[in-house]
């Protein structure tokens, strides 16, 4: 399935206030990448957790915090973050503004193979 209309695919409250949406994954016919947006409220975080695989994070609107092992840093709109494969990472909204970003990972299902430190892998269906 090479097209997908993105505005058919409901968003998922994936964990409290933050709700998101594959726009590509292994459900939707993808075997090498994953696309995922996601829209996160004021004083939403993701715990420390970690992939086998690339992850990239471009922000749209609002600012995230985004930590990489000891290294944190917060950024806005047109900013982008790469984390290597197997790098302890957690993010979270900046500020009193919901934020709206898209990460991109070098597998069609990124969490299948996470590992958490803290907290739960997030909720990825209805």
């Amino acid at each position: 399935m090479p097209f997908i209309e993105g505005r058919t695919i409901p968003e998922v409250l994936m964990r409290p206030g933050i709700h998101g949406r594959f726009l590509a994954h292994k459900d939707l016919g993808a075997s090498r990448v994953s696309l995922l947006v996601n829209r996160a409220e004021p004083g939403a975080a993701v715990p420390l957790h970690m992939h086998q695989v690339e992850e990239t994070v471009v922000v749209f609107e609002g600012r995230i915090w985004v930590q990489l092992g000891d290294e944190r840093r917060v950024i806005g709109p047109d900013d982008t973050v790469i984390i290597p494969p197997l790098t302890p990472h957690a993010w979270g909204t900046e500020g009193t503004e919901a934020a709206r970003m898209m990460w991109v990972y070098g597998g069609p299902d990124p969490f299948a193979d996470s590992t958490y430190f803290e907290g739960e892998p997030p909720k990825q269906h209805a």
